[in-house]
């Protein structure tokens, strides 16, 4: 019998750990689809990587609201902050919420080194 309960509140714990696992797995993909977007995303406007994020957010299941996304331009500097909070059922009939939030910068590279001007020619 006491093996049977160590058992069970082994298998408790493992699941609770997995879920809080997934959460984060969740987030970490979250931020790295944001620094994704606000690094390569120049062409985009600030609405564009607001809604491209919420996508990414609900195929990762994340609870995202849109007006939880704080994106920023400044010139060439682009950035992204937001907050969410996700309930984890940790227990059988008990969530926990556990809150995230990131911040992402990216500054915008493109066209700084290019020259698009006819090359010189040494004078004779």
């Amino acid at each position: 019998m006491k093996t049977v309960i160590k058992l069970v509140i082994a298998a408790v714990i493992i699941n609770g750990a997995v879920r809080i696992g997934m959460a984060y797995a969740g987030f970490y993909q979250l931020k790295d689809a944001a620094q994704q977007l606000v690094t390569f995303g120049a062409q985009a406007s600030t609405g564009e990587i607001q809604n491209q994020l919420v996508t990414k957010a609900a195929a990762l299941n994340v609870p995202l609201d849109p007006a939880n996304i704080d994106v920023q331009r400044a010139g060439q500097q682009t950035s992204l902050t937001t907050k969410y909070t996700q309930g984890v059922q940790v227990f059988p009939n008990y969530t926990y919420p556990i809150s995230f939030q990131f911040s992402v910068n990216a500054m915008n590279m493109a066209g700084l080194g290019a020259n698009t001007s006819a090359p010189s020619q040494p004078a004779p």
